[in-house]
Parts: C-alpha cells; structure tokens; sequence
C-alpha cells in the first residue's frame, strides 16, 4: 500500500509548529527593540537591548530563517520535486545556524549573567554542538554520504529548536510557581536540548533497530 501525500509533511509541520514559539519570540524581541525603551535606557530591566541591539537583531533573524527553513529540509516532496531548492536552502541553513550559534556565544559571554553556570555551559555548549552538527552535515553530503548527512542535519535541527522546547516547558513552570530561579532556568535550558537530542536518538535506536530486525527477518539465499 502506498503513502498518503500527506504524510510525509507530518514531521515538518510539526516542527514547524514548535519553531514558531522561536520565531513568536523573536518578532516580539525585535518588535520591542525597534519601538525603543518606555523609560529611560538606564531605568529598563534590560538595557543590553537597546545599548546593543546588533547581536540580537542578527541572533534573532537568522533564528527565524533557520526555524522556517529547518523544517522544510525533511519535506520529501522538496526533495524529491526540487533538490535544487533544498540545496540552496541547506545553503541558506547553514549560515542561519552560523548566525545563531555565534551570535548566542556572543551574548552569552558579553551581557548580564542570568541562569548561572548552568545557563552558560548550557548556551555555549549547544552553540558548539550547533556548528559541529552543521559542518559535519556539510562535510558528508559533499562525501556524497546522505544518511550521515542526514543524522547531522537532524541533531542540528533539534539543537536549533530547544530554546522552543525550553519555553513548552518554562511557561507551565512559571504560571504554577512563578519567576524560577537562577537553578530552574540553568536546568530548563539543558532540558530543552537533552531532550531534543534525546528524541533524535531515539529515532535512530528505533531505526537501525527496524533495519537489523528486517535483515533476521528475510530468507537466507541457499
């Protein structure tokens, strides 16, 4: 029995759907950095915003276009129909995931600490994990090895998407318990990722899990 046309767009969409939390997030950000300060800079709760609106602008828009784009890489009815629109949004990818990883490694050593320790390992470290997954996705697709390429590219989406999985998780905690506190929100953050990674690496247990099973299951050639 064939696929549904459908189906194929089930995982996209749904990444698309928990992007959009980033992207939501984002255009509010910028919304309010492009309107200016109620108050007087040095009186907001946030003055970095205003003084050094550059990184964030760029952290926030390459953000955008990597939860747009990031999606639509999985579509097989892109793949397929047009591999040149998913090269050249790969392309694109790339450097949005770039943007973002450096951007974010940048304020996170340059504005006001918040989350502690563990909010700060946590950003860097995906940042790393972000740009190692991107040029090592590059690296195999130029190997002409696309189930590597494919793995990379999906541990980088998911990197991507935490800070959407870390809101999913930070706005029920803040309306049970209010403002968290500096340990919550160091271990919101490494929650989002772990368990971004952690669902990616469950698909590949259960994958190379079907394909052994399918290997036993079928008639040895005498």
């Amino acid at each position: 029995m064939s696929k549904k046309p459908s189906s194929g767009w089930l995982g996209p969409i749904l990444l698309l759907l928990l992007g959009s939390l980033n992207i939501l997030s984002g255009a509010f950000q910028l919304d309010s950095i492009f309107q200016g300060p109620d108050l007087p800079i040095e009186e907001t709760e946030s003055p970095h915003y205003h003084l050094t609106p550059f990184p964030i602008v760029v952290h926030i828009i390459t953000g955008i276009i990597f939860n747009l784009l990031g999606p639509l890489q999985f579509a097989p009815a892109i793949l397929k129909k047009w591999p040149q629109y998913h090269k050249w949004m790969g392309r694109i990818l790339a450097l949005s995931a770039l943007g973002v990883a450096f951007t974010g490694m940048w304020m996170n050593e340059v504005f006001p600490v918040f989350g502690g320790f563990l909010k700060y390992s946590g950003v860097h470290l995906s940042a790393i994990g972000l740009v190692l997954s991107i040029c090592l996705s590059i690296r195999f697709i130029l190997r002409k090895n696309v189930h590597k390429h494919r793995i990379w590219m999906m541990r980088a989406i998911a990197l991507g998407l935490g800070p959407a999985t870390q809101r999913l998780i930070i706005l029920p905690v803040f309306f049970a318990f209010g403002l968290p506190s500096e340990l919550t929100i160091g271990l919101l953050v490494w929650g989002g990722y772990i368990i971004n990674l952690g669902f990616v690496e469950w698909l590949f247990f259960k994958e190379r899990n079907g394909q052994s099973n399918r290997i036993k299951a079928s008639p040895v050639k005498s």
